[in-house]
């Protein structure tokens, strides 16, 4: 991602600052949603019309990283080799690398927490969580869809600020299916877009430091 500055300078201010009060916040949030929100939620969700869940199932997949991994790869690989727009490529390999890396930092929580799904809930009346768990039932938090769309809406909303509300707009109606189909609770999809915006803030953090650095002069 070296050679062309892929965004101006961010402006770091007290940004330091709020992000330990969205962290504290984020943390304060899925504790309080865990023990007074996501079962009420999740029981509400689950007597919602067949016709409307349907809708959310057609939208859910949108979530799916698979989809944007292979797409900004691609493009990467078009943009750098075939129309040689470094500027482009860059930004395109740091979207692969915000989903990409969040998905992994995804995947580790999951395995860490190893949280009941509502289905767990609904079907054994388990809640809760069974810790360095790797099955399906039982990976709930955070929520793999929310992190990943998150993580594009953010990255893309640094390119195209004028669009941000568009771009999170998406974000927040993907997240949502994975509530109201009961594929995740409601702090699961909150832990999942805050595991975004940790990723892409450092993310960028970083690449600027290696440009700040003299890495610019490098080609990737």
């Amino acid at each position: 991602m070296c050679g062309v500055k892929i965004f101006k300078e961010p402006k770091m201010g007290s940004a330091k600052w709020k992000l330990a009060a969205g962290f504290a916040a984020t943390v304060i949030f899925v504790v309080l949603s865990h023990f007074f929100i996501d079962i009420p939620v999740a029981l509400f969700c689950k007597k919602i019309d067949k016709s409307v869940t349907d809708i959310f199932e057609m939208i859910t997949p949108l979530g799916i990283s698979t989809w944007y991994l292979v797409g900004s790869f691609s493009l990467f690989l078009l943009f750098k080799f075939y129309y040689q727009r470094r500027l482009l490529a860059n930004r395109v390999l740091f979207l692969f690398a915000s989903i990409s890396f969040s998905g992994i930092i995804s995947t580790i929580l999951k395995w860490l927490m190893g949280r009941f799904r509502p289905k767990v809930l609904f079907e054994e009346n388990l809640y809760g969580f069974n810790f360095f768990s790797t099955t399906y039932e039982k990976n709930s938090f955070p929520s793999g869809h929310a992190t990943t769309v998150f993580s594009l809406a953010l990255a893309l909303s640094i390119f195209f600020p004028k669009y941000r509300v568009l771009f999170l707009s998406y974000a927040l109606i993907v997240a949502a299916t994975r509530v109201v189909i009961t594929a995740h609770y409601l702090s699961d999809a909150v832990g999942g877009a805050f595991v975004a915006i940790m990723t892409v803030f450092f993310l960028r953090k970083g690449i600027y430091f290696l440009e700040r650095k003299g890495f610019s002069k490098l080609s990737i």
